[in-house]
């Protein structure tokens, strides 16, 4: 299976001692690798490296440095960029070991005279998984299902920086390399190969870049006996990776293990073993990894009992919502298990809130015992911008109670906490789980009147005339109301424009960026706005658009439209009798089953097709499988 002097691994071969790595001479397997590398970056103008600071990447990494430190001997200067994502939910440990090494490989590199640059790519803040998950825009990538959270978090970041690359240096001039390696599972390897990946020469891909995986034939001994490598055993100096070993080994990998092969011969998760990433996955059934993290940081504790948590709930049918944020062509709206409940959404926010504001107390009380600044032990699950593209959501989708978001916050900010579940409360959850009936349509409610395609409006400017003090500058243009024309002919108020939608606290900030009394007057104003509870969604969508919180495309005036009919459709509905749960959405009178649906399309005579309103960015493209897959394998 391998050959001595060839870095060569049979794809989906299964290795059962130890004296077949044996013979593979490591020293001659790194310089394999080494030379390969060294020819991609002669070859391409750019070399990137697709690193999460993981296991494989990190050797993917180490290799890359001393094959630029060679090429940099014979004068030649290769230009690499390390790509590394934050998905923003990633472990604490792992968050710091990814700056720690990034630190560490700027040092080395302007120490050595390299072209090498660390950089850092995050998620639209519309697109962070508890954004989406509590937004009510989706729901948890489970196992089983789409790598959807994946996509969002890690891929469209990296195609978003890989474009602005491209249109720099040429797509065709730009080869990335990745740490995919066939032993790590069945599945993985007939991925690879289905992708034609190389260890040896540089592959090219759909998009016109090209792909090389310089430690696709390697087992995972030979990655740890690099890391634990010395100047000896390997051969050159690197970088040192003993916090990387130590993190592995909390997380309960065997970090020394280098002659041993896996040998099974597939993974149930591509999650599995010793996994670092996103702190509240739900593609692993069982996090074993952050059970075993816990030992080690202790503080972590909190977040792995909502990642339980939030597994526990996510098939319990009292925790869905029965009704969709579209239309359709019948004038129906759709019954069925789709996204989070109202109530559901509410407690996700109600128990983040509450680890984010526990762990500021911390800080706050240790700075206090100290003497001196201390630092949170893990990132904000959710930063203010967050926050407020949740309060969107739900005024948009108007499925939540009005005035639901900002209770929540006041309560948050007057020291209530919120407790999670209790270890029998998450057992019992599981018990009562169904996994069937997720998206099976289960009747319709049928409005008074379908409101669709109408012109945005923000139901305030016509009372303000645009020389009045109070106009908001981006409604005004040369003193007369501002008007954004859409393609269709449609004349809508304007909105404050970004590429997405988008929160900007920009004006609410103190003078050194942080926030303070002007963010609170703020939070204050809104409270009493709205937390009574007696405006409606639409009103406080047309609130944080108007004050130029949210921001969007131009032509997303006619999505906001949508959403304005919707509400007004739902809050008719909610005149005859409610609408929260099934029970209640069947017990309704406007209710009607799938036969009666059928017979009013026929006496109709149309076919359905919805009108929703969509949130995705337009230049995102829409996830696929090959997509899905390799989020998994690239940044290991």
């Amino acid at each position: 299976m391998f050959d001595s002097q060839v870095s060569t691994f049979e794809p989906g071969s299964i290795i059962a001692t130890s004296s077949d790595v044996v013979m593979r001479e490591f020293p001659v397997v790194v310089a394999n690798s080494i030379e390969a590398i060294k020819s991609a970056m002669r070859k391409f103008a750019l070399i990137t490296v697709a690193s999460s600071w993981g296991k494989d990447s990190s050797a993917v990494v180490a290799l890359v440095i001393e094959a630029a430190t060679q090429l940099r001997a014979e004068g030649v200067k290769a230009r690499i960029r390390v790509m590394t994502s934050d998905t923003l939910v990633d472990s604490a440990p792992m968050v710091r070991l990814a700056k720690h090494m990034a630190s560490q490989l700027e040092d080395l590199a302007a120490a050595r005279d390299l072209d090498i640059e660390q950089v850092f790519v995050t998620p639209d803040p519309i697109d962070h998984y508890l954004v989406t998950m509590i937004g009510g825009r989706g729901t948890a990538s489970v196992a089983g299902s789409d790598a959807t959270c994946s996509v969002d978090l890690k891929i469209r970041p990296m195609q978003k920086y890989s474009r602005e690359l491209a249109k720099q240096y040429g797509k065709a001039n730009i080869c990335n390399l990745i740490g995919t390696r066939h032993e790590e599972s069945a599945e993985r390897s007939a991925r690879m190969t289905r992708r034609g990946e190389s260890d040896l020469q540089p592959v090219e891909q759909e998009d016109g870049m090209h792909q090389m995986s310089p430690i696709a034939n390697w087992a995972v001994g030979e990655v740890w006996q690099l890391l634990n490598g010395t100047v000896g055993s390997v051969g050159f100096e690197t970088l040192d990776f003993s916090r990387t070993i130590a993190v592995y080994e909390a997380m309960g990998e065997f970090t020394c293990d280098t002659l041993s092969v896996n040998t099974s011969a597939k993974a149930k998760s591509p999650c599995s073993g010793g996994r670092g990433g996103c702190v509240i996955c739900q593609k692993v059934t069982v996090d074993n990894s952050m059970d075993q993290m816990l030992g080690s940081y202790p503080y972590l504790a909190p977040l792995a009992r909502l990642s339980k948590v939030i597994q526990a709930g996510h098939f319990l049918p009292e925790n869905r919502t029965y009704l969709a944020r579209s239309v359709d062509s019948s004038g129906l709206i759709r019954v069925f298990a789709g996204g989070y409940s109202v109530e559901w959404q509410a407690n996700l926010l109600k128990w983040v809130l509450t680890i984010d504001a526990r762990e500021d107390e911390y800080v706050e009380q240790k700075s206090q015992k100290t003497g001196r600044l201390a630092e949170r032990r893990f990132g904000c699950l959710l930063e203010q911008e967050h926050l407020w593209l949740i309060a969107f959501s739900w005024a948009r989708y108007g499925h939540q109670k009005p005035g639901e978001f900002a209770r929540i916050v006041e309560a948050i900010d007057a020291g209530v906490r919120f407790e999670m579940p209790s270890d029998a409360e998450i057992e019992s959850m599981k018990a009562r789980a169904e996994r069937k009936g997720s998206g099976k349509t289960l009747g319709y409610l049928k409005p008074k009147s379908v409101l669709t395609g109408a012109a945005f409006r923000d139901n305030w400017r016509d009372l303000v005339s645009a020389e009045s003090a109070c106009a908001p500058d981006l409604m005004i243009t040369d003193g007369d109301r501002a008007m954004y024309v859409a393609s269709s002919g449609a004349a809508h108020d304007t909105i404050g424009s970004a590429p997405v939608v988008s929160a900007d606290l920009s004006a609410l900030r103190e003078q050194d960026g942080g926030f303070g009394l002007t963010y609170d007057e703020f939070k204050f104003w809104h409270a009493i706005e709205f937390a009574g509870g007696q405006k409606s969604h639409n009103d406080e969508m047309m609130f944080l658009l108007r004050e130029g919180i949210i921001k969007a495309r131009n032509g997303y005036q006619s999505q906001i439209a949508t959403y304005q009919g919707l509400n007004l459709m739902l809050d008719d509905l909610r005149a005859d009798g409610p609408i929260g749960s099934l029970a209640e959405i069947q017990a309704h009178p406007r209710f009607m089953t799938e036969d009666e649906a059928m017979a009013l399309r026929a006496e109709l005579a149309v076919e359905t097709g919805a009108l929703v309103a969509n949130d995705k960015p337009e230049s995102a493209p829409e996830p696929n499988v090959h997509e899905e897959q390799m989020v998994m394998d690239f940044a290991i």
